[in-house]
């Protein structure tokens, strides 16, 4: 007696396409995310090597249809791989908020000190300043805002450069894209304005108190 042939099964590749828009609206994904939407790793990885998922770190994916820009999708893997207190910032957050030109050759986190990072790809600073205070959720990513930002380039100015901190302090007041009131006033909040104000008399118009 012959034995029947099963045929080929082809709902399961159905099945998955029916799932990419699911991942193209969580934009970035894990393992995990995929499996609750019965996908498995081995498909997982067919879908990465067809190009209908892009593969950002250890255990990290991305819809290639996601609105998550190319230059910040190393935001979201380095906030991704450090934890939910370390935030993007230092000369990474001075290129984003456009104060400086170059690149930076590597994401500059801050991050508790409990973090241990030896990703050659980050730049951490260890703090024990808030993560939530002046800090920008993108949902995928954060970042210090552009006054957080400007007052920590004074506090770490020796891993920064007093130059850079003073030069992207004038530029973005003299762009009038904030004013040194609310950079004074976000330092009070983080408890930074000593390292703003020993620089005061350099950056704000003679007379001008802080």
């Amino acid at each position: 007696m012959k034995k029947s042939r099963s045929k080929p099964k082809r709902g399961r590749p159905l099945r998955v396409a029916k799932l990419l828009p699911q991942l193209k609206k969580m934009g970035v994904f894990r393992i995990g995310d995929a499996r609750r939407l019965g996908i498995s790793q081995p498909t997982l990885s067919r879908l990465v090597a067809a190009n209908q998922v892009v593969r950002l770190g250890a255990g990290l994916y991305m819809h290639p249809d996601s609105t998550i820009k190319p230059e910040e999708q190393d935001y979201v893997v380095a906030c991704e791989k450090l934890g939910p207190d370390s935030v993007v910032g230092g000369m990474t957050a001075l290129f984003h908020h456009g104060l400086i030109e170059q690149v930076p050759q590597r994401v500059w986190m801050m991050t508790p000190y409990s973090v241990k990072a030896n990703d050659h790809r980050y730049r951490c600073i260890r703090t024990k300043t808030n993560p939530r205070k002046g800090v920008e959720d993108h949902g995928t990513y954060r970042i210090t805002n552009l006054e957080r930002t400007l007052v920590e380039t004074f506090r770490y100015a020796s891993k920064m450069g007093l130059r850079v901190a003073l030069r992207a302090t004038r530029t973005a007041v003299a762009e009038k894209r904030t004013t040194l009131q609310k950079i004074h006033a976000q330092a009070k909040a983080l408890g930074l304005e000593k390292f703003v104000e020993r620089h005061w008399e350099a950056i704000a118009p003679e007379g001008q108190a802080a």
